[in-house]
């Protein structure tokens, strides 16, 4: 499930532009013609098509034939990944989260419908005047065990959703790219 991102020297060529890494954030926000781009980042058309086939190259983005003989370019998945590494563990962290959280649903279920075991032990109780009389007394028993599983699985769904807050939270911090680059990617 967890795709591993395999950076090769394309890839790293790729990413040492300043321009290039801005390509990609706008093609994050939606597919782009060349025309497009050109005019978001105030770069020649030439320039662009030069770094979008060096991206294309690196496998980060593709170009995708449209209606009307319009040609868009778009991340691909490796391009995705490598500006949102982050969504990658958050996903896995909530899903994770959801399958602990039917764990405990199912084991409360079973806890509450169970059987319940009803002994009855008769004991002679005798009262001020001396008379003396049978009573019954019930004890309820059940598995204690469902109970248990079930919390602990509440635990850890629910701490596995605060990790992912946190890391959705910080996203920005964990990015691979330089301090110095933060500033281009905040557009």
């Amino acid at each position: 499930m967890n795709e591993k991102i395999v950076l090769d020297k394309n890839s790293f060529m790729a990413l040492a532009s300043e321009n290039r890494i801005k390509l990609l954030k706008k093609l994050d926000e939606r597919r782009m013609t060349i025309t497009e781009l050109s005019r978001e980042l105030k770069i020649s058309k030439p320039a662009i098509l030069k770094h979008l086939t060096k991206l294309i190259d690196a496998g980060l983005v593709k170009k995708n034939e449209g209606e009307r003989k319009w040609v868009y370019y778009s991340l691909t998945l490796k391009g995705k990944h490598i500006l949102h590494p982050e969504r990658t563990k958050i996903t896995l962290l909530l899903s994770t989260s959801l399958i602990s959280m039917a764990g405990a649903i199912a084991s409360l279920w079973k806890y509450f419908n169970e059987k319940i075991i009803y002994t009855a032990d008769e004991t002679v109780k005798t009262n001020v005047y001396g008379n003396t009389s049978k009573v019954s007394n019930e004890i309820i028993s059940r598995n204690s065990d469902f109970l248990q599983f079930s919390i602990i699985l509440w635990i850890v769904s629910i701490s596995l959703i605060i990790i992912a807050i946190y890391i959705w939270r910080n996203r920005n911090k964990n990015n691979f790219i330089p301090k110095n680059k933060q500033k281009i990617l905040e557009v």
